[in-house]
């Protein structure tokens, strides 16, 4: 990525431009839309546009608070006070609710939350927490970040990569708030801004990763399993060959979070998915109109999760063949895939 002083005075302009243009046009966006529907008999059409519009609008006005944020906290030399970070949160909560509420009524979308008494518990105190989550989907990201900002009032602070910061808004709150910006071709840099960020979390923090690395499609599934092979990890292949639902868990981000902050306790969040990590020719056949999302989270907590690093990548590749049973047992004829709460799960 293009250092910050070159990117994002260019990406910053463009969203401004083309998201106040999608604004200032949306009756002709959406009149398009509805006559391209009318022409294929199709749905998609009009979902796009009131997709495409909920998003300029809402990058748009994070723009605009963020350009007025800076101005209050002295042209950004007191970003990094209190009250600005409460301010920034606050902006952040209404981003991802607002994109999670578009999408829910666009594409008309149901999204079921549970967790474990023990989970919900954990997630509704103060106390700092590490959530691992599967990766199936940006807009999925979407859901589970509303979900612990929303639903919880938690501070998540989401471990991507750099190549994210494409999006000004995304790039703005990512600096501006702890989150883990990373370069995955760099393993101590991501080791240690991981770290960094976990052992900083203050109260309600939350470290949101991904250990997967990326989002879930049988491609990259095939590609994981080969890099494991090729690696000489066959056991760690060979665990992964029997998750078909998952990627195989990367366990290095992971255990630099566990290290930072050894008094956290874990919890486990998996989703059904919607289908949005494959291209954008396939979004488009098999857009997930009417779809419901389901997302579980357990509790593992701080006593059960070893110590040792090798039996730490265990522990996680259990969890992940965890997650792979429940995510199976929500598709039709599936079994009982939930793991039982307040134990690590079986190997």
């Amino acid at each position: 990525m293009p250092p910050v002083s070159i990117r994002r005075p260019l990406t910053v302009t463009a969203w401004l431009v083309v998201s106040a243009a999608g604004v200032v046009l949306s009756p002709l966006l959406l009149a398009l839309g509805a006559l391209m529907g009318a022409l294929t008999g199709r749905r998609e059409p009009m979902i796009a546009a009131r997709l495409i519009l909920a998003y300029f609008a809402h990058e748009l006005a994070v723009l605009v608070a963020c350009g007025a944020l800076w101005i209050v906290t002295g042209a950004g030399r007191m970003i990094d006070a209190p009250r600005s970070q409460r301010l920034h949160w606050r902006l952040l909560r209404w981003y991802a609710a607002g994109l999670a509420s578009a999408a829910r009524s666009a594409i008309e979308i149901d999204v079921v939350p549970e967790a474990s008494q023990e989970a919900t518990r954990a997630l509704e105190s103060d106390a700092p927490l590490i959530v691992l989550s599967r990766h199936a989907g940006p807009g999925d990201t979407i859901f589970i970040a509303d979900q612990l900002l929303s639903r919880f009032h938690r501070r998540p602070s989401v471990v991507f990569k750099e190549t994210i910061a494409i999006d000004p808004c995304i790039d703005l709150l990512a600096h501006r708030l702890p989150h883990a910006m990373i370069d995955p071709s760099d393993r101590e840099q991501c080791e240690a801004r991981i770290a960094q960020i976990t052992a900083g979390l203050g109260p309600r923090g939350t470290l949101l990763l991904f250990p997967e690395g990326g989002n879930f499609t049988p491609e990259r599934r095939r590609s994981a399993l080969r890099r494991l092979w090729r690696k000489g990890q066959r056991s760690s292949a060979e665990r992964a060959e029997d998750m078909p639902h998952v990627l195989p868990p990367q366990p290095v981000g992971a255990l630099a979070a566990l290290r930072a902050r050894p008094d956290a306790d874990v919890v486990f969040s998996a989703h059904t998915g919607l289908g949005l990590a494959a291209y954008p020719r396939q979004i488009w056949r098999e857009m997930p109109i009417g779809r419901t999302l389901h997302i579980r989270m357990w509790l593992a907590p701080r006593e059960e999760v070893p110590v040792i690093p090798d039996e730490q990548v265990d522990w996680l590749y259990d969890w992940w063949k965890r997650i792979d049973g429940w995510i199976a047992a929500q598709q039709p004829g599936g079994g009982e895939g939930a793991p039982a709460e307040g134990h690590a799960p079986d190997g």
